[in-house]
């Protein structure tokens, strides 16, 4: 160990640490960490001496000696870049208090701790910071930082809608975004979610709050329902998932599964949005619920950024949409009952009546033969 003014004393402990049979590591560690917490600022000879003797020493100390060190570093500003790196990429109960606090780790450097660590590091980063933090960070190094705009394209970065391809009823986008036609606004949902993303993002882009009738959840069963739906992704439970969702959404069960499982992620966004759910919660759903998304941080993150700028009117729009085509087919499967019968429903509960009273009647013969039948009232009034 290089002799150091800001560590005086260290030499016997170094020493010791080499002696065989004697582990003096843990100790070096949490002394040497308490001495330089001492002094809120350092010098450059004073760091590179601490980040050295640290690093040497932090793979080979206890895990409850590295959880100490973690958390006292974690809240301090002056602590050692190298040295905390180190500590983020460590178990999960040493990271953690890294992760959630230390100022010293850049949202570039989160993105590379998720993409070296996984989705549980993930969860943990993304209760710190916001999604368009991370967003910037992912797209910085290879352009300029982006106007959030960005992520809902213009139209002409898209190839234009095909109005000859498409039935009368799916104008393109846009087009006539006002328009009172029914059935035309029944079919925006389901449009959404045959489109390729690219399309999705030109119909968010083009879509306001006019057209389906506004969807209605209160605050407290939206935060109740985001709750439940937090909790499923993060169990890995898609079925239970796509069950409270339907729920929450009043959609139906087809509706709700296509927006879970698909692989490429907006109409998960758009149900979210619509709930009015947070977007670090959004980004743990992300991570943890559909693995085809979760293992692509690159995908994740162009998701969150596309979160952070879709208008939750148009969000409403689209589960409206899907909402009340839902309703529409429900309500076609049953129109042999309710709409063709409905008119003849009192003529037939006539003549269910009287089919009852035949019945009755015929139940009601005399059991013997010749058996006169009981007097009348009437008979009975006559003869007083």
């Amino acid at each position: 160990m290089s002799k150091s003014p800001a560590y005086p004393n260290l030499e016997g402990l170094d020493r010791l640490a080499l002696r065989r049979g004697v582990d003096i590591r843990p100790t070096l560690v949490r002394v040497l960490t308490d001495l330089y917490l001492q002094k809120p600022a350092h010098t450059s000879e004073e760091e590179r001496h601490y980040t050295e003797l640290v690093l040497r020493f932090i793979d080979r100390v206890d895990l409850g000696t590295r959880k100490v060190v973690a958390a006292k570093l974690a809240d301090y500003s002056a602590a050692p870049a190298a040295v905390v790196r180190r500590l983020a990429r460590d178990v999960l109960e040493v990271a953690e208090p890294i992760l959630e606090r230390s100022p010293q780790l850049t949202p570039s450097e989160f993105l590379a701790i998720i993409a070296e660590r996984g989705p549980h590091y993930a969860a943990v980063i993304a209760r710190r910071l916001r999604i368009g933090q991370l967003g910037r960070a992912l797209v910085e190094p290879v352009v300029a930082p982006p106007n959030e705009a960005a992520a809902l394209p213009s139209e002409g970065a898209l190839p234009a809608w095909d109005a000859a391809a498409l039935p009368p009823s799916q104008s393109p986008p846009g087009a006539d975004a006002k328009s009172e036609h029914l059935e035309s606004d029944l079919r925006l949902g389901d449009m959404f979610l045959a489109a390729a993303p690219a399309e999705r993002r030109l119909i968010l882009r083009h879509l306001d709050g006019g057209g389906s009738e506004p969807l209605t959840v209160s605050s407290a069963q939206s935060s109740e329902a985001i709750r439940r739906l937090e909790a499923a992704a993060l169990q890995r439970k898609p079925a239970e998932f796509i069950r409270t969702l339907e729920r929450a959404l009043g959609v139906s069960s087809q509706h709700a599964q296509r927006m879970v499982m698909d692989e490429d992620g907006e109409p998960l966004l758009v149900a979210a949005k619509a709930l009015g759910m947070p977007a670090d919660v959004m980004l743990r759903i992300l991570l943890f619920l559909n693995p085809v998304i979760g293992q692509s941080v690159t995908r994740v993150f162009d998701l969150a950024r596309l979160y952070d700028v879709m208008p939750r009117e148009a969000a409403l729009r689209l589960i409206a949409s899907l909402r009340s085509a839902g309703a529409s087919r429900r309500w076609a499967s049953y129109r042999p009952l309710l709409a063709q019968d409905e008119p003849e429903r009192g003529l037939a509960g006539d003549a269910a009546r009287r089919a009852v009273a035949s019945r009755a009647g015929s139940q009601a013969q005399p059991q013997r033969a010749g058996t006169a039948a009981p007097p009348s009232r009437n008979d009975q009034l006559e003869q007083m």
